[in-house]
């Protein structure tokens, strides 16, 4: 019976929303539902009118940040129409933003059995599972959104995200790009890609796709920011420091944007420009740790120690976990001559990062500034247990055993000078590669290969050893001789395994 009046209600809907033609497709699956349910017409049009005007009303209200708003009036929407999925997933976006994740997920699950269907309510419902870190059900739901709709760029990127937070970068990377492929201007996917390949040192190709999101979308902060650290990492400190700049201006109440913009001033030297900028930092956002942080550090460096200590115990009052500024509190508390308060702070930088050799030394050196050489050997002793080849915790502990256990001390001694000998070597080695460096940026590949086959035999066994054969192996397929470049990539990839430029090469290779 109802299939009869089709066209009639059709031509009701048209009429009631002629203005917005965009709502009739909604319309009428909204009315379609209710017929089917058992509604009347009559009621049927009365209703999806009352649920139209509602939706409506709800999205604008959270566009507008009136959350509590337009969750009532999507409360609203669904009594007018219960089985209008659309309303129940709005609702859900709306109970997340203020964290009532129970009653989200039991409106998702709601909708679910209204219509299972519905691909953006497994996304949502995949997003809620991430933020509740179950894993294997996010992945299951976004998973599902993907199938449901093959071309769900939003579902593939909040996959790659959950990939890359798994460690599985490479199925990341193919996730990101394929919600590129799906949404050319998906702005989002590409500064996810952008980090992802920064991570793994592929900075040119991380700026490309940055840039390019940055050309579509000119006046993104997040995106700005992010090419800009990638940039700072390429040693491209004056861009970098623009585009912090631009991002500051965008967002000029963002505490956050002005610490980024501080450090990169601060790794450009220009410690005036950064100390103006932590301050602002620390006025717009007084709680924030990092800006205490960091103005202490920028006053340290101007020689404003009774300032910058100041600044270093807001920071750790304001997060008490972070050892690298307890470790900086320690470092200023022990060049101001406060032996006891430098110990303390520099021990608890050992109890956050028992594991860091660093940190051992450091307490070891305030331990022996007050007076305590036993616990600064029992400290230099972790630190060369962490790390063995810690050449100034070797000399250190040698020095301070040299009356109480001459024999270990000459044994350390003995491991110092192995290691000093070793270290000119990987100095002399460095300089020879650099010079082939610049021989293969003239394209003289003879010279250059020359030169790396000599830091090899230089090297020896030394730290720079996985680095010159990686270079000498793309110096060879640079020059046409992939027979011996393949050789040492693969020499290379046996020092260092997960260096995603020597696999590419590879990879390249085996498919010629």
């Amino acid at each position: 019976m109802h299939c009869h009046c089709s066209d009639w209600i059709r031509s009701r809907v048209c009429k009631k929303h002629r203005i917005e033609p965009r709502l009739v497709a909604l319309a009428m699956m909204t009315v379609t539902s209710l017929l089917y349910t058992g509604y009347t017409p009559a009621v049927a049009l009365q209703n999806t009118d009352a649920a139209i005007e509602n939706h409506d009303d709800a999205k604008t209200l959270l566009a507008q940040g009136q959350v509590r708003t337009a969750i009532a009036v999507y409360r609203r929407a669904i009594v007018a129409s219960p089985h209008d999925v659309k309303n129940y997933y709005g609702l859900a976006i709306a109970l997340d933003r203020i964290g009532a994740l129970r009653e989200e997920r039991v409106t998702l699950q709601r909708a679910l059995q209204q219509n299972a269907s519905y691909a953006p309510l497994h996304n949502q419902l995949g997003l809620l599972n991430m933020k509740e870190t179950k894993h294997a059900e996010a992945v299951s739901e976004l998973e599902k959104a993907i199938a449901l709709d093959p071309r769900y760029a939003e579902a593939r990127n909040n996959l790659g995200v959950l990939m890359r937070a798994s460690g599985d970068n490479a199925k990341a990377e193919t996730l990101f790009r394929g919600a590129i492929a799906d949404d050319a201007n998906y702005i989002q996917a590409m500064r996810n890609l952008g980090l992802l390949l920064a991570s793994e040192g592929r900075l040119p190709e991380s700026v490309q796709v940055l840039q390019r999101a940055i050309q579509i979308e000119p006046k993104n902060a997040d995106t700005l920011t992010a090419d800009a650290m990638v940039r700072m990492r390429m040693n491209r400190k004056a861009d970098a420091v623009d585009e912090f700049r631009v991002a500051v201006t965008l967002e000029p109440r963002s505490s956050e944007r002005r610490v980024n913009l501080g450090i990169a001033l601060a790794d450009s030297e220009d410690l005036s420009g950064a100390l103006n900028e932590f301050t602002e930092a620390v006025r717009l956002d007084p709680a924030n740790g990092m800006a205490h942080y960091n103005r202490g550090r920028v006053l340290g460096e101007m020689n404003r120690d009774d300032e910058a200590k100041a600044e270093e115990e807001k920071a750790v009052r304001l997060k008490g976990d972070e050892a690298e500024w307890w470790a900086t509190l320690g470092a200023l508390a022990r060049k101001m001559g406060e032996k006891s308060e430098s110990v303390r702070a520099l021990r608890k930088a050992v109890e956050i990062e028992p594991k860091n050799a660093e940190r051992h030394y450091a307490l070891g050196q305030a331990l022996r500034e007050a007076g305590d050489g036993y616990g600064a050997i029992v400290e230099w002793r972790s630190a060369v247990d962490l790390q063995p080849e810690y050449a100034a915790a070797l000399y250190a502990l040698s020095r301070a055993l040299a009356s109480t256990n001459p024999g270990e001390s000459k044994e350390l001694q003995a491991r110092f000078m192995r290691l000093q000998t070793l270290q000119r070597a990987t100095d002399e080695a460095q300089t020879m590669g650099n010079d082939a460096l610049r021989s293969s940026a003239r394209g003289d590949w003879a010279a250059a290969i020359s030169e790396l086959k000599l830091a090899i035999e230089r090297c020896g066994g030394c730290n720079a050893q996985a680095q010159l054969h990686k270079n000498l192996g793309l110096t060879y397929c640079q020059s046409g001789d992939l027979k011996n470049g393949e050789m040492e990539l693969l020499e290379a990839d046996k020092l260092m395994p997960n260096d995603a430029d020597i696999a590419k090469a590879l990879q390249i290779l085996r498919s010629k």
